[in-house]
């Protein structure tokens, strides 16, 4: 048996009373846990939660463009 550092990321989403994002991702770092199971041919010795970033839609907007249409010099006088 090979012994092998694999990372995943993992998305979740959640519902928390918290008023700021910080103490839900402090929250959840310190006393949630995150499982993955063995199977037929892998056991998990460990998991650890590696890096925690923040995405809020409401906070990080992006911007829609307005399209423009490009008019060529010859369709200019039509």
């Amino acid at each position: 048996m090979k012994y092998e550092t694999i990372f995943l990321m993992v998305r979740v989403t959640v519902h928390a009373d918290h008023e700021h994002v910080f103490d839900t991702v402090k929250e959840l770092e310190t006393q949630s846990t995150l499982s993955l199971t063995d199977t037929a041919n892998i056991n998990v010795l460990e998991t650890e939660i590696l890096v925690s970033r923040i995405h809020n839609p409401k906070v990080n907007r992006v911007k829609t463009h307005k399209k423009v249409f490009a008019v060529s010099a010859e369709n200019k006088g039509s």
